[in-house]
């Protein structure tokens, strides 16, 4: 099964559990606010489901504040009673955005390593050189039929940082990177280890300055977690580059970069 096919299970059998407890609500007269609450969950697990952890966590606050709105303007001669029901509602609404983008996270890659081993890396379970360069054919030709532009950044580790260590600790530090990379973009963004410490995420519908701005961060939080690991010391030693690339504008690298990854060895 897909993730995506997955998605929309959960997300029906969602619809189908907070549309039936929103129905009784109505049914037995309850107060409108409670059936806001009710199907601002399902809110929750959508945004948490498709867009990850930043999408959960969007959901949540969005959820929050609408909820808020309702129950305070509802109960605003006992708000006793108002806050009760806030306070309530905030723990399911946390609860569930988050299961949904943990779910995001871990499972869209999973799914693609069960139904496609050779796709994602051993090491990280992000995917692998042959899988982007699938994605990148992909996303080109969308582009010739919708022109949506996408963009692509290498985050290369200064191999002889790594390549020093002993090979458990290698690993252990690649990992831990394809973890924060994987971690910290969005539930559409594409995460894959090309070899080594060299890593590559595809970033759908986005141009060149939209692109710089999500690896600016994302560079930042791969060299906060190489100084916790003891290999960088200093942000200006050069262990850690970052080369954004945008199609069409870079048309011929990114194509050639395509056919590169497809002939890659997979390590």
């Amino acid at each position: 099964m897909k993730y995506s096919r997955f998605e929309l299970l959960m997300m029906f059998v969602g619809l189908l559990v907070v549309l039936g407890t929103a129905f009784a609500l109505v049914k037995n007269a309850n107060i409108v606010s409670e059936v806001i609450g009710q199907l601002l969950i399902l809110v929750c697990l959508i945004a948490g489901l498709h867009y990850g952890r930043k999408g959960a966590l969007i959901g949540f606050l969005f959820s929050v504040a609408v909820y808020g709105v309702a129950v305070f303007t509802t109960y605003s001669s006992t708000l006793s009673a108002a806050f009760y029901l806030f306070f309530f509602r905030m723990v399911i609404y946390a609860i569930v955005a988050f299961a949904g983008g943990e779910l995001n996270v871990r499972l869209k890659y999973l799914f693609i390593k069960l139904e496609h081993h050779d796709y994602v890396d051993d090491i990280t379970s992000l995917y692998n050189s042959k899988y982007l360069s699938k994605l990148i054919e992909k996303y080109i030709s969308e582009f010739d039929r919708y022109g949506s532009k996408f963009s692509i950044t290498n985050f290369v580790v200064d191999e002889t940082k790594v390549s020093r260590l002993k090979k458990k600790e290698q690993q252990k530090i690649i990992k831990e990177l394809g973890h924060s990379i994987r971690g910290n973009i969005r539930g559409a963004d594409e995460a894959a280890r090309l070899g080594g410490a060299t890593f590559a995420i595809l970033f759908p519908n986005t141009n060149f300055d939209g692109a710089t701005c999500a690896s600016i961060r994302v560079k930042g939080k791969i060299f906060n977690k190489l100084e916790k690991l003891g290999v960088a010391a200093d942000e200006d030693d050069g262990v850690l580059k970052a080369e954004v690339l945008e199609y069409p504008r870079d048309k011929d690298t990114i194509e050639t970069l395509s056919v590169n990854l497809a002939d890659m060895p997979i390590h």
